[in-house]
């Protein structure tokens, strides 16, 4: 059981890690696309604009005005619809199979 609990804490990492890297990712990205446009966005509005753009809220106080870190976000929104649910999976799947290994723990997940 030791094993499985750290299975799903090294994933539960790698999901956290990879989060953050497509954020990270993201807001480099379309800070240094955006100085080329007309509204230069700083730190702090490159990561409200990704944050609200992955969590599909969208509410479009900030939008990326060229086409080139449009083109970005497009891609990078793609490459996270491809990556997060597939590490979601994998911990759900470490997940599941630490409750059955564990059915009368009172640890419950």
């Amino acid at each position: 059981m030791q094993k499985s609990q750290s299975a799903l804490s090294q994933q539960l990492m790698i999901l956290s890690a990879t989060l953050l890297c497509l954020v990270f990712t993201s807001v480099c990205g379309i800070q240094h696309f955006q100085r080329a446009g007309h509204r230069h966005l700083n730190l702090f509005q490159s990561t409200y604009y990704v944050v609200v753009t992955f969590s599909t809220v969208g509410y479009g106080d900030f939008v990326p005005d060229i086409w080139p870190s449009q083109l970005y976000m497009v891609i990078m929104i793609c490459i996270a619809l491809i990556v997060l649910p597939t590490q979601v999976k994998n911990t759900q799947h470490l997940s599941n199979k630490l409750h059955l290994l564990c059915k009368k723990c009172i640890l419950f997940f």
